[in-house]
């Protein structure tokens, strides 16, 4: 049974926990700004130049793409819509199997420092090249805005840091690392923060059977023990997987063509799969990262190995919101409005179930904020190369020095962190704005892809069919996104219960109602309430309840024997009672 303690917040451990988390991040950005100390070449800053190891790579390109979203996001979706989500690991495979056998071999070979020369190279034009880099550009700072300020805002109800604290601390820690570190650096934090993301996952997972036995606080980091142990608060995985059946949050075929649900299997698998390929295959972010890998053949496996670390953290995440809605089945803390939003489920049950064990909370919000440092860094790190290589490097600009351009392409980076902080300061305040901004630029991933794609399979493709496409391809996009946006779709939730939370049902009212109706209603609801409550009826002395009431349920109070023993046991009490009664007048 959930029990609900809003007293329960950060301890001085989770506080060091998370601080050491930002410390070490600093801290490698720091030892790659003196390891390459007399580098003075902007493009080994952005891209190493081929030198970057196949695994941490791996690990990267996982981080880059698993944001906040994963940590909290999908938790969320599992708990209120069931395990359809899940199925989007088939576009996850789609996705780098088209990477690595379709689009690499072709990228590989071009040794550039944008992945929008590409398109110039192709069809010879610089027009479409630009299209690209500004629909890039614009698409990825809102985001940036919007991962930094997520996650800084579901956590603040679990922290004594403010919102805007958060953002201001991981932004600037964030951007300091990036800008003087580097790829190398954004590529070593993010191996660092992928293994944070995983044990925090893990140990809301493994939640040491908390409530039913004693165990020591390593073996929490088991991964084996996740598994043998993780559900114990409802009972074990399987009964943890029957209650989500039973509430009818198992599904993975449904396979009704219905563009207005939120999840079946034609949405989360096209419609994530267009998504996904236009990331692994398209995005800077993405492509930087396995086209500077030492080899063509060590890239391919890079990303490989991030396709399974991606279906690994995922599937993870998964189990913990089937394990939070089975702990949860019965008192839903967002029917009770104990919590906002769905995406503060994740640090609620954490809180709420870990906090007895010091540092816990603070790994699970160091793997949040990994997540969202990940991507944040990444970003960074992508928009200052498209800057250069699309924008700065074919201008006079070029002709500086090395070191100057070093120093240049380290300004980009934190002049990108500071916008970024900008941003998800007024997310807050205009937060729908950057919402329809980040919608219309998501909206233009499938023309985006299919530029690429038409490029890279059709040889008789040209500029002028291609931008034709884009057009017609991204209004059609637009029309629907703005459809939807005017006449927006009716979300598809699961129902949710809170028949038996722990919370007291007595509650006061001043009765100054004159309304026949809400007064009814209110005498039914509380009526009811109590009918259906936790005491047994033995339990009730019988000077608190009418005549009536052992009347209509004589069987209630005690066990029969006889047939007229109800009848003779009631006339007794009620003599005795009345006795009572006179004794006190």
């Amino acid at each position: 049974m959930p029990e609900f303690d809003a007293t329960k917040t950060f301890s001085v451990i989770d506080y060091i926990v998370f601080g050491c988390t930002l410390l070490i991040s600093s801290a490698v950005g720091v030892f790659y700004a003196w390891k390459d100390r007399k580098v003075n070449s902007n493009d080994e800053f952005l891209t190493s130049r081929r030198g970057l190891h196949w695994f941490p790579v791996a690990l990267s390109l996982m981080a880059s793409f698993q944001s906040s979203v994963t940590i909290l996001g999908y938790p969320a979706e599992m708990y209120l819509r069931g395990t359809q989500i899940w199925i989007i690991l088939l576009s996850a495979v789609l996705a780098a199997v088209t990477a690595a056998e379709l689009f690499l071999p072709v990228y590989y070979g071009l040794e550039f420092t944008s992945v929008n020369k590409y398109l110039s190279l192709r069809y010879k034009s610089e027009n479409i090249r630009l299209a690209a880099s500004i629909t890039f550009l614009c698409s990825t700072l809102p985001y940036m805005g919007v991962t930094l300020y997520g996650p800084s805002l579901a956590l603040s109800s679990v922290t004594n840091l403010s919102v805007e604290a958060s953002i201001l601390i991981i932004g600037l820690i964030c951007t300091f690392y990036t800008s003087i570190g580097g790829i190398k650096a954004v590529v070593w934090t993010d191996t660092i923060q992928v293994f944070l993301m995983f044990g925090g996952l893990i140990a809301v997972m493994v939640r040491v059977s908390a409530l039913t036995a004693s165990i020591d606080f390593i073996s929490m980091f088991v991964f084996i023990d996740s598994f043998a142990q993780g559900f114990y608060l409802v009972g074990g995985i399987g009964e943890a997987f029957s209650i989500a059946d039973r509430a009818g949050r198992i599904q993975f075929t449904n396979i009704e063509f219905n563009p207005y649900a939120t999840n079946n299997l034609w949405n989360a698998f096209i419609g994530m799969g267009v998504m996904w390929c236009g990331n692994y295959c398209t995005t800077q972010t993405e492509v930087q990262r396995y086209c500077n890998v030492v080899s063509k053949k060590k890239a391919k496996l890079a990303i490989y190995v991030n396709l399974v670390g991606v279906c690994s953290i995922i599937s993870i995440a998964c189990l913990c919101g089937i394990a939070v809605f089975a702990y949860y089945n019965h008192c839903d803390p967002l029917k009770l409005k104990l919590i906002e939003r769905s995406d503060q489920l994740m640090p609620f049950f954490v809180m709420q179930t870990l906090s007895d064990f010091k540092g816990v909370p603070g790994l699970f919000v160091s793997c949040v904020f990994s997540a969202s440092l990940s991507t944040l860094s990444s970003g960074f790190n992508a928009l200052a190369a498209i800057t250069w290589d699309d924008f700065l490097s074919r201008t006079n600009v070029k002709k500086l020095s090395a070191s100057s351009t070093s120093i240049l392409g380290k300004i980009i980076a934190a002049s990108y962190g500071l916008l970024a902080i900008g941003m998800a300061f007024l997310v807050g305040q205009v937060g729908s704005v950057l919402q329809a901004a980040i919608s219309i630029s998501g909206a233009l991933v499938g023309p985006m892809l299919g530029m690429y794609l038409l490029g890279i399979t059709c040889p008789f493709a040209n500029a002028k069919g291609v931008i034709t496409g884009l057009v017609s391809g991204g209004a059609f996009a637009l029309w629907i996104l703005f459809g939807s946006m005017i006449y927006p779709p009716h979300p598809t939730q699961m129902p949710t219960f809170i028949d038996k939370c722990p919370l007291p049902l007595n509650f006061s009212m001043v009765a100054t109602t004159v309304s026949p109706v809400n007064s009814l209603l209110k005498f039914v609801i509380t009526f009811c309430a109590n009918a259906g409550g936790l005491k047994e009826a033995q339990d009730v002395n019988p000077k608190y309840l009418s005549v009536v009431a052992w009347k209509l349920w004589p069987s209630s109070w005690v066990p029969l024997r006889k047939p007229g023993e109800a009848s003779h046991l009631l006339g007794t009490l009620l003599v005795s009672y009345r006795k009572e009664q006179s004794k006190k007048l």
